[in-house]
């Protein structure tokens, strides 16, 4: 064998080895993201069980879909029962995860130049931005400079939720804020969020947060206002009450007899409309990009073109975030459809992750129960999928 032969098949050998690392790699990291993906662990997302909420309720009054019927598993289902984690947002957030997810908001309009009129002018673009801030999820600061001021970089903050910033111009119109040449601001707000998926914001971390802006106005020569803390506080305590109540995630397993091909699998499920994800679950998405539902291994192991393509899958778990999604009974119905055809086409039976068969009669329960679910978000004022729910879960 030549030298030039004996090269080429160690640098073959050397390419192989690093596709390989890299897959293990990939698995790995995903395996670590999903075990953050909430702060809490919920092994049956399904059944009336308090893990069932993401959230980790102490409520003995939680409200969570029910099934009381029982059956036999399919031939050749594993005795121990598995328990799919979630993947990020994943955000819902699925998902920050957890607190260093971003929540979803409305993209704001393309900035143009301040002084071409007619871009920031109107009534639409000014509630736009107002709304990035909302006063019953959000501590807000807001810290008026005594002259005109650019900033020369926008503010930091060591704190474990989320924050926004909004600026008021020399011509008294908002815009997200923005650290830009020649753009001068009289006023900025800052607002903390204070719940999402990991809780409310403790009084230690809204300390803080009140130090940190503090320090930010008096280099800047700037005074300051908050809102009352004790009653912030207070809201926001009352606030992650109810989201624990509605933070549902439903999981629809699918059991086949034998373990499915990844390319099979993959041919089916895009025929579906579902799309592969960076997070190594396929995600059936919205015209505006938010999940409806996903499908994801049972085993954790996350959806790869490498995965798919050498490897089978034992069982498949369809999962539906239930306060995440707009028109949410609607879908949970096109979810449901999407996962009795999956059960067609790979001989496969729905089984809840205590192991029992899922009947029409039973899914037809848990719909009832999204019905009072999605009654009581609308009650409060928080529409499922809305701007505030992609917030809070997440």
């Amino acid at each position: 064998m030549s030298e030039l032969q004996i090269g080429v098949l160690i640098l073959g050998v050397a390419i192989i080895a690093l596709v390989f690392g890299f897959n293990v790699f990939q698995e790995w990291r995903f395996r670590k993201k999903t075990s953050q993906a909430f702060a809490r662990a919920h092994d049956d997302v399904l059944l009336n069980v308090p893990k069932n909420n993401v959230r980790d309720g102490v409520r003995a009054d939680r409200m969570e879909p029910v099934l009381v019927d029982s059956a036999h598993l399919p031939a050749g289902y594993d005795e121990e029962p598995f328990e799919p984690e979630i993947p990020e947002d994943t955000s819902l957030t699925m998902p920050p995860p957890p607190a260093e997810r971003p929540a979803p908001i409305p993209e704001p309009m393309p900035q143009r130049d301040e002084e071409e009129p007619g871009q920031f002018e109107s009534a639409d673009h000014q509630a736009l931005v107002a709304a990035l801030l909302d006063p019953s999820l959000d501590f807000i600061a807001e810290v008026v400079f005594h002259e005109p001021h650019e900033l020369a970089a926008m503010p930091r903050f060591n704190v474990g939720k989320r924050t926004h910033t909004i600026g008021r111009t020399e011509k008294g119109l908002w815009k997200p804020a923005e650290a830009l040449p020649g753009t001068r601001y009289k006023q900025i707000n800052i607002g903390m969020q204070m719940v999402d998926r990991s809780g409310a914001v403790t009084e230690q971390e809204l300390a803080g947060f009140c130090q940190q802006v503090s320090r930010f106005a008096e280099e800047h020569d700037a005074a300051v206002s908050f809102p009352q803390r004790q009653q912030k506080l207070v809201a926001a305590r009352e606030l992650d009450r109810f989201c624990a109540d509605v933070d549902v995630l439903i999981g629809i397993n699918v059991v086949p007899g034998v373990a499915v091909e990844g390319t099979r699998l993959r041919s089916f499920v895009e025929a579906g409309g579902l799309q592969l994800e960076p997070d190594g679950a396929f995600h059936y998405l919205a015209d505006s990009g938010n999940t409806l539902y996903s499908l994801m291994a049972a085993d954790q192991m996350p959806f790869t073109f490498h995965t798919l393509l050498d490897k089978s899958f034992p069982a498949l778990t369809l999962l539906f975030d239930v306060p995440r999604v707009a028109g949410g009974v609607e879908v949970f119905d096109r979810a449901v459809l999407f996962a009795k055809q999956l059960a067609a086409e790979f001989d496969a039976q729905l089984v809840d992750d205590n192991r029992r068969v899922l009947s029409d009669v039973g899914l037809s329960r848990i719909r009832d129960q999204l019905v009072h679910i999605y009654s009581s978000m609308d009650d409060r004022g928080i529409a499922p999928g809305s701007v505030a729910a992609l917030r809070l879960f997440a």
